[in-house]
């Protein structure tokens, strides 16, 4: 018997940030997981980079489409499809984008 469940971004909650909004998918009331697991999509507007997320747990993000950069630490990586980026827990980091449209990334959360 399998537990599997699935939904599509278009019927997601989207949250609004002063530079992103993102709709997490997978870790929701409608999709439950454990450990704090979670998925979702962001698409990051602004042409500077918004104020610093900092998690408990660890990230990872990967790039759909759209240009730009994000700062992890004191580090800056350039954002293209493509890029793979993981972000250790604690890690201040935020994104911007470079180009005319947003970067979309899918992130996911995990326990540590």
């Amino acid at each position: 018997m399998s537990n599997a469940a699935w939904t599509h971004v278009d019927d997601a909650d989207v949250t609004h940030f002063e530079d992103r909004r993102s709709a997490d998918l997978v870790g929701t009331e409608e999709i439950p997981t454990t450990s704090g697991f979670n998925v979702g999509v962001a698409w990051y507007t602004a042409e500077q980079f918004g104020q610093p997320q900092v998690h408990d747990d660890q990230e990872a993000l990967y790039v759909i489409s759209g240009h730009g950069e994000l700062r992890v630490g004191d580090d800056v990586v350039e954002l293209r499809p493509g890029t793979a980026v993981y972000v250790p827990p604690g890690t201040p980091h935020a994104a911007r984008r470079t180009g005319d449209d947003p970067v979309q990334v899918v992130y996911t959360h995990g326990a540590v």
